[in-house]
């Protein structure tokens, strides 16, 4: 293989693609090594961890065909040092020799044979979703799925893409996070996958303010997204997500609508001085305003804080972890945020005053034991 990439930007703009997917330790050495193929005029550079896959396009002038791998960091820190002039990559075997400007960098790859094969899916759903829709769901949801590996099942975000609109949700038993948003879908594509947070930072990753919307393929096993010159593949969770339906609220009639950046504000103050180990923020809601305290017993420390409500209602004390509100509050668009609350031990259902682009969006947080 001899290949020459125009800059050496472009070529760690390449690696830097795919270099999120290589595993840190692994027991298979290949694994630690990225893939580099000639490709229509262009160096296809691919990584996997065996869950996860991402192949990447870049331009390139290809002198003779070929294939291999190469260890993915040591590339990475030669390619991230050179001068942004074209970079000559030269394969003789599993010998690989990185020429750019005055240098002359030498590496021993792995032959491709020993890569793992990219999943090849076959399936008559194919999608186009835009990518402001995808950012907004995986940004509104991810943040609630379980890290919990003896709950595989919640450990990813459920999917729903269905005529007209695309759902997704994800919950760790403590919070649960619920956005749909209308798409331009003709049909039911999937009545029900999980996908694995991973795939979904990367592929939130790789969209960016990208304004071409990606292609999605669902198999039977994994999930594609087709961007405009990167693929990622990801296996799909095999589980049984829970009816979440059944852990929303039906009966919270005690509504309270804060100012959205106030009760942020507010919260981040009051949580300075919670306890380290609960997190515990005391959420008194009263007539008029919501008393926000905290205290922490190791240094003696208290804080207690005031915020203007809408609410005419019963006093009622509950209390929450304020990282997971703060989760929530950061990510709800609307000017003020509409607590629906019921009793102290009962899970509160929090969600935006208004919708934004017709977008349903809402959380649900359980509440903390009150401790004095």
């Amino acid at each position: 293989m001899n290949v020459t990439v125009p800059a050496s930007s472009m070529l760690m703009s390449g690696i830097q693609t795919v270099l999120n997917v290589v595993p840190p330790k692994t027991t298979l050495p290949i694994l630690s090594n990225i893939l580099l193929e000639t490709e229509d005029g262009h160096l296809k550079i691919g990584a996997t961890d065996l869950d996860l896959s991402i192949v990447t396009m870049v331009p390139a002038q290809i002198s003779e065909s070929g294939s291999i791998t190469v260890p993915a960091r040591k590339f990475a820190e030669i390619v991230r040092e050179l001068p942004d002039t074209p970079v000559d990559i030269e394969v003789d075997g599993v010998k690989v020799v990185i020429r750019c400007d005055r240098g002359v960098f030498r590496l021993v790859g792995i032959d491709k044979e020993e890569f793992p094969i990219f999943p090849d899916i076959q399936s008559e759903h194919i999608v186009s979703v835009p990518a402001s829709v995808l950012q907004k769901l995986i940004r509104k949801t991810i943040f609630a799925v379980s890290t919990d590996e003896t709950r595989p099942g919640l450990g990813g975000a459920f999917c729903q893409i269905e005529q007209g609109s695309i759902l997704m949700v994800a919950t760790d038993g403590h919070r649960l996070a619920k956005s749909k948003v209308p798409c331009e879908i003709s049909e039911t594509v999937t009545d029900g996958i999980i996908i694995a947070p991973k795939a979904l930072n990367n592929l939130a990753r790789l969209i960016g303010e990208s304004e071409i919307p990606p292609q999605i393929t669902i198999g039977e096993n994994h999930i594609v997204f087709e961007l405009e010159n990167t693929t990622l593949y990801s296996r799909l969770i095999e589980a049984t997500y829970p009816d979440y339906n059944r852990v929303i609220p039906a009966n919270n009639n005690k509504d309270v609508t804060i100012n959205r950046d106030a009760l942020q504000s507010a919260v981040r103050r009051v949580a300075v001085l919670s306890n380290a180990t609960t997190r515990q923020i005391r959420f008194s809601v009263r007539p008029g305003f919501v008393e926000l305290s905290a205290s922490s017993h190791d240094i003696g420390g208290e804080a207690k804080e005031e915020v203007p409500a809408e609410y005419d209602g019963e006093t009622l004390d509950t209390a929450y972890d304020f990282r997971y509100l703060l989760d929530v509050v950061e990510r709800i668009e609307s000017d003020d945020v509409v607590f629906k609350l019921d009793t102290p031990v009962s899970a509160g259902l929090i969600m935006p005053s208004e919708e934004t682009d017709g977008e349903e969006y809402l959380c649900i947080i359980m509440p903390l034991r009150l401790t004095d």
